[in-house]
């Protein structure tokens, strides 16, 4: 029976509660444990940034192989998996005794399940769907990371006051696959290839196949994952350190996860404006005005600001960092188009993993000088000659 042609917005906001809650839960959560956690393990920052970068580490390094798999077999299935290794994941913190513990399961079942559930899957299966109208798709479908990031720290942090950390995790571990099991069992109805029988067009560009030499043999690709390395490192720097940064500053747990769901609230914003704008506007352009908010808030984070300069910082991090998942779907989705998406947003994956030295580092760098700043100067600094490079960034019509 031929599919519905708005079945595919269907697909949207599925992969929007996808990535709402384990982008949610495993990214925007992480700092609100941290500070519990130094103390039930008598360990320093850097050290417990370790747990973090083991997270990112094993996403980039998954994705290539795991992203292949999303153009060669049922997403549902895939999908499906992820969800229950992310709640394994999280059952298995909530019994952590010890903080070896803690880095194995950032290292093995979250970032499995976050690979295979959220944003690499969601991107994928949007970019197989959508032809027209593609950026804007994956806009909404990106918002779903900061409306987790709005909703479940401000209930991770009333969890934590009323139950300690432990229990906490284990109302997580079950939200997550109690949501989000069955949802996609049953959403999940055809795979991508289906958009054919709704009437949707094909484009020359989606049906090419692309060998991993030919895509990592062009500019099209090293270029915005030169941009988006440094963008990613100050992410992780600021937003994996936000519960001890906020500490620090005189204000509580409550406080960060307000920071947090203000981020996230902007990032909402900034992914429709970026998303809207991609398929419109020179994605270089898009790109430095990404730029600009970011450095923006990382000035605005030096020194010992108040409350009020705290959240207009939160806010311009999370229009500029808003921006990345969006863009990074549009770039490569019209130069390189979805035959062989999973497999390309893999690789870009792998790569970005060098953008998790950004959290770990702010943690080295606070060990040593006890201050974030120097983190957000390191920060300023990558940016600018990564938009330089950006100037040589192919146009759309080059990758047809």
């Amino acid at each position: 029976m031929p599919l519905s042609p708005h079945y595919r917005w269907t697909i949207v906001a599925l992969t929007l509660v996808n990535q709402a809650v384990s982008v949610g839960i495993i990214i925007y959560c992480f700092t609100l444990f941290v500070v519990p956690w130094l103390e039930a393990f008598a360990i320093s920052r850097g050290q417990m940034m370790l747990a973090i970068f083991c997270l990112q580490a094993t996403v980039g390094l998954a994705s290539p192989f795991l992203g292949r798999l999303f153009d060669q077999y049922s997403i549902r299935t895939l999908v499906i998996i992820g969800v229950i290794s992310i709640s394994l994941g999280l059952f298995g913190l909530s019994q952590a005794r010890h903080f070896w513990q803690v880095a194995i399961l950032y290292a093995t079942f979250l970032p499995v399940g976050l690979v295979l559930c959220g944003t690499l899957a969601s991107q994928t299966l949007v970019s197989k769907w959508f032809t027209r109208n593609r950026s804007l798709a994956i806009g909404i479908s990106a918002s779903g990371t900061s409306m987790g990031g709005f909703i479940f720290p401000l209930l991770t942090a009333e969890l934590i006051i009323a139950f300690e950390w432990q229990t906490s995790l284990l109302v997580l571990s079950g939200l997550s696959l109690m949501i989000l099991a069955p949802l996609n069992f049953f959403a999940l109805k055809a795979p991508p290839r289906a958009r054919e029988e709704s009437g949707l067009k094909v484009q020359a560009l989606d049906l090419k196949a692309w060998t991993s030499r030919q895509i990592l043999g062009t500019r099209m690709f090293w270029i915005p994952v030169v941009g988006l390395i440094p963008i990613n490192a100050a992410f992780g720097g600021v937003q994996f350190n936000l519960g001890a940064y906020v500490a620090d500053l005189g204000f509580d747990q409550a406080s960060a996860a307000q920071l947090i769901a203000v981020t996230s609230l902007t990032m909402i914003f900034g992914k429709f404006m970026f998303g809207g704008l991609g398929d419109r506007v020179d994605h270089r352009k898009l790109y430095w005005l990404m730029v600009i908010l970011l450095a923006g808030s990382l000035v605005l984070y030096q020194g010992s600001p108040g409350w009020t300069e705290l959240v207009l910082a939160a806010s311009l991090q999370g229009f500029a960092t808003g921006g990345v998942m969006p863009m990074m779907g549009i770039m490569y989705a019209s130069r390189f188009g979805t035959f062989s998406f999973g497999r390309v947003l893999g690789f870009v994956n792998m790569f970005l993993m060098i953008g998790s030295f950004g959290s770990i580092c702010s943690g080295w760098i606070f060990d040593i000088f006890q201050s974030y700043d120097y983190a957000f100067r390191l920060f300023l600094t990558l940016l600018v000659p990564c938009s330089i490079a950006m100037i040589w960034l192919p146009e759309r019509e080059e990758g047809l």
